[in-house]
């Protein structure tokens, strides 16, 4: 077994049934790989030409739990292998795939009968109850900033310290079980600021190392920014914390959200439902996009529909026709957006309303302006909470062209030509899908822009593969909504997990495909996928009965 390469131990592990737990699958990895070859992670499941399905090596997938990219299949990395695919497809006597679920494009979310609204709103209230933090949670927190400002204050007296929430746990989409995300701003005296703040937070390291009730404490020094994870251990258990140093722009990202949230009651609930879809589905994740991306994507739709306003383009909430049309002509014009992202601004960036002067507030050398008041806010659009996910999940699963389209929540649209947003470093589509041997490490077919940070792309490590999954899932998530009630559930419907049972009889993912197949296939020369050949009624599965019996089953 010992002599065994990495590959030979790959064709060894099928998923049958229940897959393997990433942890597990990388400990059996390492057991039997050639000691030439270095410690290695796994997660991604692929489906081989007889239809098994097996676990695919990925870098740094043991960090993510549960991550297992369900919509991976061919992971080819050479126009050879792609070829050897495509011949070993055409002779399959036997292949079923999952059903493209296009359809939907067309279709509106009926209207809800009395027994549907009320199977709705009881849905809203256990989920709402479920996704805020109890009161004995609520007091856990206060405890926990309590002591450990009590121990950041006494390591130096000049040092101004401040310790905040943030996060979810801000904005108020956390449970009880929830980690518990803080922030400290630590201000130190101007002379060697840089190098005392260095000692300050290796002082407050070893302080916590050494008290009581922390537990695992760990600094990583070199993220991003600067973050202690450790475990606080109380009478009611274990509970894992993190704490960042002067992230200034997630605590104002995390306000600008629950400014968002406060403006309409419909927001918080939209974006409850997209969390606990994100989580169940196993979608969002650190390893493709975490939930933020996933927050981002739901807030920018409720701004292109006019459920909310664009606050980071606005000193007033009284916006009327002519505001909404001066936002529609910037969100068109390459040039006003390019104005709006220079650095050093010739002319001043104005309200899309009023014309004022929009504020300049610098976080970290970033404006991290947003019109913070959100009383008075009267949306035009008056559709309940089922419309606004329906039209949310058809319109990013069928009408989104995300190799055309960036999501901007700051511009309030996720129709922006990619083109136009100069700053955000992503490679366009085109320029990777004509090299079919990259395509796969190097496609980014997914641009979510961080609104404070626009060169950030928030799906930057979002490959190709798990896009078109995504927008699989938007589709069966619209298709769900819209078929109604069923065995007393609306909405509940959304969270059925994606069990083997279902998926490990999809021979092949191809109706997934729908933007990456037409690609490959010009790319090789020859057809990787012909839906009108290989998709027939018998070939598709049955995916709604099935989910359909599941609820049975689980109620």
């Amino acid at each position: 077994r010992k002599a065994l390469t990495v590959r030979s131990a790959l064709r060894q592990i099928k998923v049958e049934g229940q897959p393997l737990r990433v942890k597990q699958a990388c400990e059996l990895i390492r057991n039997t790989q050639h000691d030439r070859v270095p410690s290695v992670a796994l997660a991604r499941r692929r489906t081989d030409a007889d239809g098994h399905m097996s676990l695919v090596l990925d870098l740094d997938a043991e960090q993510i739990e549960g991550s297992t990219y369900a919509w991976a299949v061919m992971t080819c990395r050479k126009l050879e292998n792609i070829r050897d695919e495509t011949r070993k497809l055409r002779h399959m006597q036997r292949m079923q795939f999952l059903p493209p679920l296009n359809n939907v494009k067309h279709g509106q979310m009926p209207k809800l009968d009395v027994y549907e609204r009320a199977v709705v709103n009881s849905e809203l209230a256990e989920l709402d109850a479920r996704w805020a933090a109890d009161a004995g949670s609520q007091a856990l927190q206060e405890k926990l900033i309590r002591e450990m400002l009590a121990l950041a204050r006494g390591i130096d007296r000049r040092v101004r310290v401040n310790l905040e929430a943030f996060g979810s746990r801000l904005y108020g989409l956390s449970t009880s079980a929830s980690d518990f995300d803080l922030a400290m701003s630590i201000r130190v005296p101007q002379r060697n600021a840089e190098v005392g703040f260095m000692r300050f937070v290796r002082h407050f390291v070893v302080r916590l190392q050494r008290t009581r009730g922390f537990q695992r404490v760990v600094w990583l020094q070199h993220a991003r920014v600067p973050i202690v994870k450790f475990v606080y251990r109380t009478s009611h258990g274990e509970h894992e914390c993190d704490v960042s140093f002067n992230h200034g722009l997630g605590m104002a990202k995390s306000r600008m959200i629950h400014t968002y949230m406060r403006s309409d009651p419909r927001v918080r609930q939209v974006l409850m439902v997209l969390k606990e879809w994100a989580i169940t589905r196993a979608i969002s994740n650190q390893n493709a996009m975490n939930s933020f991306g996933v927050m981002l994507m739901g807030l920018t739709y409720l701004a292109q529909e006019r459920v909310v306003p664009p606050l980071q383009l606005l000193t007033t909430n009284a916006m009327n026709t002519r505001g909404w049309k001066n936002l529609a002509a910037l969100q068109q014009s390459r040039e006003q957006i390019s104005a709006l992202y220079l650095s050093e601004q010739s002319e001043p960036i104005r309200c899309v309303q009023s014309g004022e002067q929009l504020p300049d507030w610098r976080v970290e050398g970033k404006n991290a302006y947003f019109l913070a008041k959100s009383v008075g806010w009267q949306s035009p659009n008056k559709q309940t909470v089922p419309e606004l996910l329906f039209g949310l999940f058809r319109f990013y699963g069928c009408e989104f062209e995300p190799e055309n389209h960036a999501v901007s929540l700051r511009l309030g649209s996720a129709r922006i030509a990619r083109a136009n947003l100069h700053e955000l470093k992503v490679q366009m589509p085109e320029m990777v899908l004509g090299r079919p041997q990259m395509w796969r490490e190097n496609l980014r077919l997914l641009a979510v822009e961080d609104p404070f940070e626009p060169q950030v792309n928030c799906a930057r490590s979002a490959q190709g593969e798990w896009v078109e999954g995504l927008l699989w899932e938007m589709r069966r998530a619209a298709a769900v909504l819209r078929s109604g009630a069923n065995e007393g559930r609306v909405l509940s419907a959304l969270f059925v997990p994606p069990t083997p049972s279902i998926y490990c009889d999809a021979s092949v993912w191809a109706s997934v495909y729908g933007r990456l197949f037409p690609t490959l296939q010009q790319s090789v020369n020859e057809h990787v996928f012909d839906p009108e050949r290989d998709m027939t009624p018998e070939t598709i599965i049955p995916i709604e009965e099935l989910e359909a019996a599941q609820i049975k089953n689980t109620n």
